[in-house]
């Protein structure tokens, strides 16, 4: 199984896991999902190497965006929500930013070996 596959499957879990925390309330999930969300980078599964310029800004934005979900999501555990702002769901819909940043990140990275 490829390094690509692993890391889809995981954030596959992850997302899973973050929307059933999120949407049910179930705190302790949101650890788990985050375990799997996190795991290809201590593994290796998922590296941003490469040379090209637009490959590397893409993963720093994507960096970026996943802390700042990241960031959200631990408020929501804190709090829950902040007056009519439901942290949670701020959380996906950034998480799912990253989420797609990073598929534009591999999609340029698969472009560049061909």
């Amino acid at each position: 199984m490829s390094n690509m596959t692993k890391t889809l499957i995981c954030v596959a879990i992850a997302g899973v896991l973050f929307i059933t925390a999120i949407i049910y309330g179930v705190k302790y999930l949101f650890f788990i999902a985050a375990f799997f969300d996190w795991l290809p980078l201590p593994t290796g599964w998922m590296k941003m190497s490469g040379s090209d310029e637009k490959i590397k800004r893409a993963g720093i934005f994507h960096g970026i965006i996943t802390i700042i979900a990241y960031i959200i999501g631990v408020l929501w555990l804190i709090f829950t929500s902040i007056g009519p702002l439901s942290l949670g769901y701020l959380f996906l819909e950034l998480w799912f930013i990253a989420v797609i940043v990073g598929a534009y990140v591999t999609s340029l990275k698969a472009e560049q070996c061909s």
